[in-house]
């Protein structure tokens, strides 16, 4: 039989979605309370306990509609803490990626002035195991929103929690590129340099148009000797791993030189 927790979450998914009209303050309101809707999910385990009664947490597919409906809504009414809870909790269930859709999520929180509900996103996914292979696709949107949002630097912070020796994800090959070519865009080089030594280092060589864009970069910086020296590096790097070593040597002096 289900435990208690776990109905009660199903129990949450059972109550009626219907929107209303804006009162007076402008606010939406839901047929679900909220502060219910806390109270239950907060019930639900998340840690990795759960983890060995996967087969039993198993979400329905009406289930899983319900929840794909229930958290735009917490997000159009700004309860993205809520939103974080039953995300994190239904991935526990269900760790398939591509059974939610975390667009508008992702969206509302790389809203946010600052990247602490962001960060408790990724931090609760880390310490949920079953949810671990959402995580790469998870920093991919948020990477990718904040770039859209003209939002660079945020985009760097979420590339460097990837990063850290105790994350459970590694960085998507898409995102190297994307990345570098939004850093040397926005001015923001010596971080393209620095993303680019990453993405070297895992065998990935940057295409044509990614490399003019270095190139470029770095005639802005009047760094033109480095910049011909790193195009011409770059050129080979695609046809020889020969020359991955003396693109390496070229970034990592480069680098450390940038301040000099």
């Amino acid at each position: 039989m289900k435990s208690t927790k776990w109905q009660n979450f199903q129990f949450l998914l059972s109550k009626p979605l219907s929107i209303h009209q804006p009162d007076a303050a402008g606010k939406l309101s839901f047929s679900v309370s909220f502060s219910c809707l806390s109270s239950l999910i907060s019930k639900i385990p998340d840690d990795s306990s759960a983890n060995s009664k996967s087969k039993e947490l198993a979400l329905t597919p009406e289930e899983l509609t319900k929840i794909n409906l229930l958290i735009p809504r917490l997000c159009l009414s700004n309860h993205l803490t809520t939103a974080i809870q039953l995300t994190t909790t239904a991935l526990m269930a269900n760790p398939c990626p591509k059974s939610f859709s975390f667009s508008i999520l992702i969206h509302s929180l790389t809203l946010q002035p600052d990247l602490k509900l962001p960060m408790s996103l990724l931090n609760r996914l880390k310490h949920t195991p079953r949810a671990h292979s959402c995580l790469a696709p998870i920093t991919t949107l948020l990477i990718t929103s904040y770039l859209k949002k003209g939002s660079p630097k945020d985009a760097l912070k979420v590339y460097n929690w990837i990063l850290r020796p105790e994350s459970p994800c590694m960085v998507e090959k898409t995102v190297y590129g994307v990345l570098v070519g939004e850093f040397c865009r926005t001015g923001l080089v010596l971080e393209g340099l620095s993303v680019l030594r990453d993405m070297v280092k895992v065998n990935l060589r940057p295409g044509e148009g990614l490399r003019e864009r270095i190139f470029r970069s770095l005639l802005r910086e009047a760094r033109i000797r480095e910049a011909l020296e790193l195009k011409e590096a770059l050129s080979h790097l695609s046809n020889s791993t020969d020359g991955v070593e003396k693109v390496l040597n070229l970034l990592d002096l480069l680098i450390r030189n940038w301040t000099v």
